[in-house]
């Protein structure tokens, strides 16, 4: 893995902080998160890859019915 020097301003650098302590992420994660995402929109989050497939067993039945339609 690549090792970066970055220089950003003083209020950027606060807010990173705040949002990697909020998200319980390191600096690093959370950086190479942002940066994953400002340069390919369009792929999976790693939180949606973490979570597919992981539900085992059938959905379960609703308990209610469908509201009927008004025509």
């Amino acid at each position: 893995m690549a090792q970066l020097t970055i220089y950003i301003p003083d209020e950027l650098e606060q807010k990173i902080r705040e949002r990697a302590t909020r998200e319980g992420k390191s600096l690093s994660a959370l950086v190479a998160e942002i940066t994953r995402a400002a340069l390919d929109p369009d792929a999976w989050s790693q939180a949606f890859l973490d979570l597919y497939g992981s539900w085992e067993g059938e959905f379960p039945e609703p308990e209610d019915s469908r509201p009927e339609s008004r025509d």
